[in-house]
């Protein structure tokens, strides 16, 4: 990506290079303990308004993979009384399959001055930062969510509590097959620049040039 690179700059080539890796996809080994320790680190090290941690997760250990299993088949018929042998092989699959499975929930805390929607936001970054230091370990990853996420039995069943939400679950393991690659996206199509807007003067209470917006029409590199 650059001729020359520093080792800032090899640090980002990482994180440039981060795909969501399908399930199938990944084989053991999963992370050790101190792998995952580390990563749950990385997730306490996002951006956090008031030090809330409103996020916690979930790990779904290999001897108790079956009984997640057959949650997984309860829901889906739930979804639907009629889903097919296939149908039920592959929800219960979605919990057999990772080398690694945690549960991704939201606990925001109702009583903190900090709005909600902030929390939220605190939640997703310490979400993006778990994938991403996976990714530097050198494993893949991936969160999927769907229908099965806002099943009010299968949420109590793997221990979430009223006022939470499961967000997902994350499988994580080695890569067997890489997935594609990703869709080349412009930085364009998320930047703006503020071109800013005259601030209303009077004679009675006059602005200084200096405290006045400067208008630009700057664009962003390539553009």
């Amino acid at each position: 990506m650059w001729r020359h690179m520093t080792g800032a700059e090899r640090i980002l080539e990482v994180l440039l290079t981060r795909r969501s890796v399908s399930p199938r996809r990944l084989q053991q080994p999963g992370p050790h303990p101190d792998e995952l320790d580390a990563i749950l680190q990385a997730g306490l090290r996002a951006p956090d308004h008031g030090g809330l941690h409103p996020w916690r997760v979930i790990e779904f250990r290999p001897q108790n993979r079956e009984a997640l299993a057959w949650c997984f088949e309860q829901e889906k018929l739930r979804r639907d009384p009629l889903a097919s042998p296939t149908d039920l092989k592959r929800a219960r699959e979605h919990a057999t399959r990772p080398p690694l499975l945690l549960g991704f929930v939201v606990s925001p805390r109702e009583r903190s001055k900090v709005p909600a929607r902030e929390q939220w936001l605190s939640a997703g970054a310490a979400l993006g930062n778990i994938l991403s230091a996976a990714h530097q370990l050198g494993y893949g990853a991936i969160v999927l969510s769907g229908e099965r996420c806002y099943d009010e039995t299968l949420a109590r069943q793997v221990g979430v509590l009223p006022g939470e939400y499961l967000a997902g679950f994350m499988s994580v393991g080695t890569i067997r097959e890489a997935p594609p690659q990703a869709r080349e996206t412009l930085s364009q199509s998320v930047w703006s620049c503020w071109q800013g807007e005259a601030l209303p003067t009077s004679s009675a209470d006059p602005v200084d040039s200096a405290d006045q917006p400067i208008l630009s029409s700057e664009r962003m590199p390539g553009s």
